[in-house]
């Protein structure tokens, strides 16, 4: 089976990259630059990094935003911060832009992405990149391992709908059963895929070995390569 795969793409946040840690330390200093400037919630809760992620969820389920930009969503839960205490829109750009400084520069690859991504491209598989995210691989030097980005808000359609990775093998010019999808989400990344006709494989770094759908599980991306054999 596997000698028919020709693509590997893979998911990026908390795939390939560490990107929960980076968000929430640009949540929380965000939240400390709201108090530096004596900035409270209109009921007089100090600003929070949970609470400024909870605008930002709840932006997120507002229907106009489905198919939007990660950092539109996030730009309008500033605004709606700033609207609940008081804050002036130099103060949304401001923090909205210091935010989105710290999240990318905070971000990190894991340990076993790069070595995964050049074994595979020298074995010649075609790599790719799915993701509903902003977060570009350029950022952490492996933008050079891709031969196609798939983004959710560029192409229309988004994790879970299993036509962004129909999509995706369109753009490579092969059909579904030629790709591999690696991922660390059980819905929009082993489900999803594997629903489009994709081989999924899951990534569970907590090794918490739950059932999925998925067409082989691992717990690191060096594991990767020997899938294939050889």
């Amino acid at each position: 089976m596997s000698q028919s795969i020709s693509v590997v793409t893979f998911d990026g946040d908390e795939t390939l990259w560490v990107f929960q840690a980076a968000m929430q330390k640009g949540l929380e200093v965000a939240a400390r630059r709201f108090a530096a400037e004596g900035l409270s919630r209109r009921d007089g809760v100090p600003v929070t990094a949970e609470w400024l992620g909870e605008l930002r969820e709840s932006v997120a389920r507002l229907m106009r935003f489905n198919n939007a930009r990660m950092e539109d969503i996030r730009r309008a839960a500033f605004e709606l911060a700033s609207k609940d205490v008081g804050a002036s829109d130099q103060f949304t750009e401001c923090v909205f832009h210091e935010f989105m400084d710290v999240r990318h520069s905070s971000m990190t690859a894991y340990d076993d992405a790069a070595a995964c991504l050049e074994t595979l491209k020298q074995r010649g598989y075609r790599l790719g990149l799915v993701t509903n995210g902003n977060s570009r691989p350029a950022v952490l030097g492996l933008e050079r391992a891709f031969e196609v980005v798939v983004v959710a808000a560029d192409c229309g359609f988004r994790k879970p709908d299993p036509r962004i990775y129909h999509h995706t093998a369109d753009r490579f010019g092969v059909k579904p059963g030629a790709c591999v999808h690696v991922g660390d989400h059980v819905v929009e990344d082993v489900q999803a895929a594997a629903a489009a006709g994709m081989r999924a494989v899951w990534i569970d770094r907590a090794e918490s070995r739950s059932e999925t759908a998925a067409w082989r599980t691992i717990s690191r991306l060096d594991q990767m390569p020997g899938l294939f054999g050889g």
